[in-house]
């Protein structure tokens, strides 16, 4: 996670539209009040203001994933997820990552208010 005086961003996120696997190795971009997601080469995948993000927590996942819903399209997203894909260590790293997923929810929260910039 990087962060900035207008910007948070998470890198190494998993973004995923139902099952279908996006980005393993995405990005989530939170700035000047608009949320961003960037796929594993850099691509934008969806961008949306802030305040019209829905950001939800996914229980079945026990914290791990947070979906998000913009311009009518359901996201999942595990910020930090795309750094243990496929190690045996990924089984200790659902802690971090639900520290990762409540400040991304955060961020988005805290940008909600501010007027998209151009």
């Amino acid at each position: 996670m990087t962060t900035g005086p207008e910007t948070v961003e998470f890198d190494e996120t998993q973004i995923g539209r139902g099952l279908k696997p996006v980005a393993q190795h995405g990005r989530v971009v939170v700035a000047n009040g608009v949320v961003e997601l960037y796929g594993d080469g850099g691509e934008p995948v969806d961008r949306a203001p802030a305040g019209e993000v829905v950001a939800k927590p996914m229980a079945v996942t026990f914290g791990q994933n947070l979906a998000l819903t913009m311009n009518g399209t359901r996201w999942n997203v595990s910020p930090g997820w795309g750094r243990h894909v496929g190690r045996p260590s990924a089984m200790w790293a659902m802690f971090g990552i639900r520290r990762q997923v409540k400040a991304l929810h955060a961020a988005i929260e805290a940008h909600a208010g501010r007027t998209p910039a151009g």
